[in-house]
């Protein structure tokens, strides 16, 4: 690197703990996330997944992207360190050019974050108060969205009353697929949204589908139901009226007494008209250590971190639910808390039995740590996105966002350096104790 912190090149190797054995290894994933929105033209990262004594892993949120995106900022902050630049500053001299709005999307947030007149704050506030430190940094992100797999949808008019009932290839866990497939649906067919109904994913109406993963099921689901929607009104095309004289309803009936097919099916694959985009997301986040009391420990030293402020500026493109995805952007970042903070696999060194495997002996205070100043807003940018304009949301905030905290805290200037990046506590505390450490 320069002495502006600008990579020259770099070479990063890591190890993948695929556990006792190798369970769809996601290598490809963390090295494809690495990247993130840097300039990797001098790069040469290679990963291994190796078989541990472990319990075999699997999937949970962003498998793989999460590790890969959170390898490439700590070393991003170590950069800044060792350099001695404002890491802010690091982050845009290592940034791709090519159609990239970070830039934009950084001062954007620095100015509706209050991000410079906050810093100046916490300066004074380490300086007045020995035993409480606060920290706060900005760190940006890029998620890569291919299309993969196929996903099913059926749509079903009544004659009756005009209803719509909706099957699909998608799971509902949680991220509002059936709230934006309904949402779709209706649109499309210019009916009030409480006319469709979402109908229980089976084998039956969506054969050989996908996984639901990797945050493509709702877009695919949706490009699905609304190709199943379009076909049906191009069907009951010759029975329309002018809509004054004629009620949907009465389209339907009329439809439907001249013997018109009114259920639809449709398989989304790659082979459609759409193409792969990127994610991009940007977070400030700001936090207090308590250098007295606490529950994470490292070098023996006993920490309490504190989130006090989220500000979230997450590219959603023209968002199909607003209040769907500022959910999943909120509630991943929450989620992050528990997978960096707290979730780590304790195992007894004598039988190999996992400590840490329920309530009773993991303390759960995620509920304690929630109660922050969370502002998030969705981002409009006019770059590629899917046929509505919309990005899809599910895993990418949680990428996003988990990584911060991990990235609050550089190491301490003049100490070694050891990342742990995919255990639980370890990164968490240097940049709010710099001050403790030069206090006298």
């Amino acid at each position: 690197m320069d002495d502006d912190g600008k990579i020259q090149y770099l070479k990063a190797d890591f190890y993948e703990n695929n556990g006792s054995s190798m369970n769809e290894p996601l290598i490809e994933s963390s090295i494809d996330h690495l990247h993130s929105c840097y300039d990797s033209s001098t790069w040469s990262v290679m990963g291994k997944g190796v078989r541990t004594d472990l319990p075999s892993m699997t999937y949970c949120r962003a498998p793989g992207s999460t590790e890969g995106i959170g390898f490439i900022e700590n070393v991003m902050e170590h950069i800044a360190k060792a350099v001695n630049k404002d890491p802010i500053e690091v982050r845009l001299k290592n940034m791709s050019q090519e159609n990239n709005p970070m830039a934009e999307m950084i001062n954007d947030i620095k100015k509706s974050s209050n991000y410079d007149e906050r810093k100046k704050y916490i300066e004074n506030f380490n300086k007045l108060n020995r035993w409480k430190k606060r920290g706060m940094t900005l760190v940006p992100m890029t998620y890569p969205f291919p299309f993969w797999g196929n996903f099913s949808a059926i749509v079903s008019i009544y004659a009756k009353d005009g209803s719509v009932s909706v099957a699909h290839g998608g799971i509902e866990c949680g991220q509002g697929i059936n709230t934006k497939v309904a949402q779709v649906s209706a649109h499309i067919l210019g009916i009030p949204l409480e006319m469709v109904s979402i109908k229980p994913s089976n084998t039956l109406t969506a054969p050989n589908g996908m996984v639901t993963g990797g945050s493509i099921a709702s877009e695919a689901c949706c490009y699905a139901a609304m190709m199943c929607c379009r076909e049906l009104l191009k069907r009951m095309e010759p029975y329309k009226k002018d809509p004054k004289e004629q009620t949907w309803a009465q389209l339907v009936q009329a439809s439907s007494g001249n013997l018109v097919e009114l259920c639809a099916t449709y398989m989304f694959t790659p082979k459609d008209e759409v193409k792969p985009y990127n994610i991009w997301g940007v977070t400030v986040t700001e936090v207090e250590v308590d250098i007295l009391t606490g529950q994470y420990q490292d070098c023996n030293i006993t920490y309490d971190l504190q989130v006090l402020r989220v500000d979230i500026i997450e590219d959603a493109g023209k968002s199909l639910s607003p209040e769907v995805d500022i959910g999943q952007v909120e509630g991943a970042f929450v989620m992050g808390l528990g997978y960096w903070l707290q979730e780590q696999l304790v195992y007894n060194e004598d039988t190999g039995e996992l400590l840490t495997n329920r309530t009773w002996n993991i303390v759960d205070d995620t509920q304690k740590r929630a109660h922050f100043l969370c502002s998030c807003g969705l981002g409009t940018l006019k770059i590629l996105s899917d046929e509505f304009g919309a990005r899809d949301l599910s895993e990418i905030p949680f990428v996003e966002l988990i990584d911060r905290l991990t990235t609050r805290f550089a190491p301490r200037p003049n100490k070694t350096v050891q990342y742990h990046l995919f255990t639980r506590q370890r990164q968490q505390i240097w940049e709010s104790i710099d001050a403790f450490d030069t206090d006298p």
